[in-house]
């Protein structure tokens, strides 16, 4: 990633995508799209990841590495 690359949020990209900013956040936890976490734990998206999706070239923009999986012991419990 270049130094200033611009992040863009869930709702620009679903914006890009016509798609609800929510469809976007299951992409990225289902690892279809990288993201990064701020601070405060908001997601944020590589402009050129989201550039090369729109042109359809997957593998320029495919992540690196699959997204980390929440252990059953992270998940809350269903009663």
């Amino acid at each position: 990633m270049e130094a200033r690359e611009r992040l863009l949020t869930p709702g620009e990209v679903a914006s890009l995508f016509r798609v609800d900013p929510k469809t976007v956040t299951r992409w990225a936890a289902a690892g279809r799209i990288s993201s990064i976490r701020t601070p405060g734990g908001h997601r944020r998206f590589r402009e050129s990841e989201v550039r090369a999706l729109l042109r359809g070239d997957a593998a320029a923009a495919a992540p690196t590495a699959p997204a980390p999986r929440q252990s059953v012991e992270d998940e809350p419990a269903h009663n």
